[in-house]
């Protein structure tokens, strides 16, 4: 793959995963991590060194798109501040705990974890009315501990911002959709920022272009196309019925879950 074409590729990528960002809360690695990681192994690139680099740049680009959407949110009413101050030191603990132990872990690993939370969690978004209230969690601390941790790591080894899976718990837990997204795009907030620091920190460069794990010239293509798209895709979700948010990203999240799945099984 010549320069030119992962250029293309970064932008287009980034464009996308803003739009979903914007549109269901979700930092956007959904379609950052797969498209890199095909980009990079066309490179030449092994799958293991891949994976580990598009999971963290995907991570350092949801910085950006994360901020935009969670401010669109803020501002239409559907997000707020006590979310990051009763989520977010959970959370920040879990993902820098990932992204310290993910170098070490087998790259095809963590692509199979990828794909198999996108698989499990397509089928939530796809029929969101099976799914009823299971409890208030703001009543629950001792959930809102482990349920925070939970979602920092997942998001740390699978490159994803975390609304997936803050996203599922706040609809659960008897938010709305768009109360849900909101919630979501701050956990963006909360994962991207730690994650980014321990990811060009304290993991060693392998690359001319590389701080730690995470591509600065890749980052650079990706993240301003993908934050102008995220305040777009935000803009578009504020008028849009929750029922058509949860069954598109349910199509997004079986697509990537079966691509991923295929590349951890016959890399």
């Amino acid at each position: 793959m010549s320069l030119f074409e992962m250029i293309v590729l970064g932008v287009v990528a980034g464009g996308a995963a803003g739009l979903l960002a914007g549109l269901v809360g979700i930092g956007g690695g959904v379609v950052i991590v797969p498209t890199l990681y095909y980009g990079l192994t066309a490179t030449g690139l092994t799958a293991n060194d891949a994976t580990h680099v598009a999971v963290a740049t995907s991570l350092a680009s949801i910085v950006p798109s994360s901020l935009v959407s969670f401010v669109r949110h803020l501002r239409a009413g559907h997000a707020d501040l006590r979310f990051l101050t009763e989520w977010g030191p959970g959370i920040i603990i879990g993902v820098a705990a990932a992204q310290i132990a993910a170098p070490y872990i087998d790259g095809r690993v963590l692509v199979a974890i990828f794909a198999l939370l996108c698989l499990f969690f397509s089928y939530r978004f796809a029929f969101p009315a099976r799914f009823s209230t299971a409890r208030d969690i703001s009543m629950g601390w001792s959930f809102r501990c482990w349920a925070s941790v939970s979602i920092g790591v997942s998001s740390g080894l699978a490159g994803v911002g975390g609304g997936i899976l803050t996203n599922i718990v706040m609809t659960l837990s008897g938010f709305s959709m768009h109360k849900s997204i909101g919630r979501a795009a701050a956990a963006g907030v909360a994962v991207s920022i730690p994650a980014m620091i321990v990811a060009t920190l304290f993991v060693p460069s392998s690359g001319a272009t590389r701080i730690g794990s995470v591509d600065l010239a890749i980052l650079v293509c990706i993240a301003p196309a993908q934050a102008v798209a995220a305040w777009l895709g935000a803009s578009i979700a504020v008028h849009t019925s929750g029922d058509i948010l949860s069954r598109v990203f349910a199509i997004v999240l079986a697509v990537t879950g079966v691509v991923m799945m295929r590349a951890a099984l016959w890399p």
